[in-house]
């Protein structure tokens, strides 16, 4: 595809070559008009470099950015924080082994029994929250 500069010297050699004169009525005005195409077709590569030159400007900035946005907020995946901010996980420690175990917080949310990955044991007992609220409840 040719470029628009190009296109337009074209349409000068086709109006230069069918004779037309630069002193006659129809030579100005078309030699007027390619003229201003001429303008039109510099101004617009102008604005198309500008363009290319913004956006690699644009693009490295947004790099740095990045590059910032990792450093002060870190790269830590979201997902291990609550609404809050503090960290998901529960450090319990296994009355039975004594070994410290982390669970993420949203198991104790669920019904069933935690056990100690180590000992196999029971840790947290969601039977035994129910009755613990039925005893408040009665009092």
């Amino acid at each position: 595809m040719y470029d628009l500069g190009e296109k337009v010297s074209y349409l000068r050699g086709l109006i230069e070559g069918m004779g037309y004169k630069e002193d006659s009525n129809e030579g100005r005005i078309y030699l007027g008009i390619v003229d201003i195409l001429q303008e039109m077709a510099d101004a617009i590569a102008e604005l198309e470099t500008s363009q290319s030159e913004l956006n690699e400007y644009v693009e490295s900035l947004d790099e740095d950015l990045a590059d910032v946005e990792d450093e002060v907020f870190g790269t830590g995946d979201d997902d291990d924080y609550n609404e809050e901010g503090d960290y998901r996980y529960i450090e319990v420690e296994c009355p039975h082994c004594h070994d410290t175990i982390y669970f993420d917080e949203e198991i104790f949310d669920e019904d069933d029994d935690i056990v100690c990955p180590t000992c196999n044991k029971v840790i947290y007992s969601s039977e035994a929250d129910e009755e613990d609220e039925s005893e408040e409840d009665e009092s």
